[in-house]
């Protein structure tokens, strides 16, 4: 006698046996949205309230150096991220997309959380980018 259950699937997962080097969980990266197309994304979700005291101002780094390169006063507009481990980026207005440091659950977990405050209040950032393009630090005031 069959032994079958009720109410079990009748479809079956589609096929993935085939693999690529784009199948590797963290490589994912967002597609190109025009800056018109980003904008209608995010217009009128941005609420106005913030704090009143703005940080200091640095001197950024020079650009595109070996060492770490500082950016200062810059506005975060956009997050995205993906169903992989550690696997976010942040769009910077002027610079475009920059992945958030993947080395460490909790340092990924703050700079996530505080990116996605900065773009949330349309606050202005200071952030850390190193040669590899991913951003280490992030100071919102």
């Amino acid at each position: 006698m069959a032994n079958t259950r009720k109410g079990s699937p009748t479809l079956t997962p589609p096929d993935l046996s085939t693999s690529s080097d784009l199948d590797v969980p963290g490589t994912s990266s967002p597609t190109a949205v025009s800056d018109a197309q980003l904008a209608a994304l995010v217009a009128g979700s941005t609420p106005l309230a913030g704090p009143t005291l703005m940080p200091p101002t640095a001197a950024a780094g020079a650009a595109e150096a070996i060492t770490g390169t500082w950016r200062s006063n810059v506005k975060i507009d956009a997050l995205w991220t993906i169903d992989e481990p550690r696997n976010a980026w942040v769009h910077v207005v002027g610079l475009g997309w920059r992945k958030i440091y993947n080395g460490r659950d909790g340092a990924f977990q703050a700079l996530t959380t505080l990116a996605s405050q900065a773009r949330q209040t349309n606050r202005p950032v200071n952030f850390r980018e190193e040669a590899d393009g991913m951003i280490y630090e992030i100071y919102l005031w």
